[in-house]
């Protein structure tokens, strides 16, 4: 068993598989997208592309479809794996556009072994690039995933929100693309107690793990690049 109140530079279905079953209140998450074709490189626009296409440290976020997709459900179906039956899954992502056609999470996510209990809508009061053949994007989804359909927990105070949040993106830390606090922090409030675990198997800059340890949770934080580990280190005083 992993302790608690620590970051792990290493391949996150690797350090997943030395984790006991049940041991995990809640995970908090947003994986890579995948979203390689969709990078724009226009000239005349260089400066613009720059700030808005996503670049990682050290994953090239380059795979086909196929294999996105495998990965994608072996991460769930661990986290699944390692969550207690009172426990949730916070999985940040959205659907992906190429050739005018729609990849939606939704797919891999009904081929995992997790319960799907409902999709929270992030409205990020605008989207990284315009697109003028089809409605303006703004949104990307958060998927409410765990190991039944009832049952977990679930602090009632916060049934206050309701299903579409609004809430502009970070633009503070150096990674590219950073939760900002306010959705781990309703996430964690409302799954979670004092000193209840969270996990983020894909931790960047460690915005989940920092909320956390704000609100006297303790945390994992997981992530593949050693300088964004460092950059969460730095973040979480540690």
């Amino acid at each position: 068993m992993l302790n608690n109140n620590i970051l792990i530079c290493g391949d996150n279905i690797k350090v997943l598989k030395t984790m006991e079953d049940n041991s995990i209140d809640l995970i908090v998450t947003s994986p890579p997208y995948n979203n390689w074709r969709n990078r724009r490189t226009q000239k005349n626009k260089k400066d613009y592309w720059d700030r808005t296409n996503i670049v990682y440290d050290s994953f090239n976020d380059k795979m086909s479809d196929n294999d996105y997709i495998e990965w994608q459900i072996k991460i769930i179906n661990e986290m699944v794996r390692v969550i207690k039956p009172t426990g949730t899954i916070c999985y940040n992502h959205k659907d992906r556009i190429f050739n005018f056609e729609v990849l939606s999470p939704i797919e891999w996510i009904k081929r995992s072994k997790s319960v799907l209990r409902q999709r929270i809508t992030w409205n990020r009061m605008g989207m990284q690039a315009f697109n003028n053949v089809r409605f303006y994007r703004m949104e990307e989804d958060i998927y409410l995933l765990g190991k039944v359909a009832k049952g977990f927990k679930w602090n009632k105070e916060f049934s206050k929100y309701n299903s579409i949040w609004n809430i502009p993106p970070s633009r503070k830390t150096k990674h590219p693309a950073s939760f900002p606090e306010e959705i781990p922090k309703r996430l964690i409030q409302a799954f979670t107690d004092k000193n209840d675990i969270v996990l983020d198997p894909f931790v960047g800059s460690g915005t989940t793990c920092k909320v956390a340890k704000d609100l006297g949770r303790n945390y994992i934080g997981i992530d593949i690049s050693q300088e964004y580990i460092y950059i969460a280190k730095e973040r979480l005083n540690i």
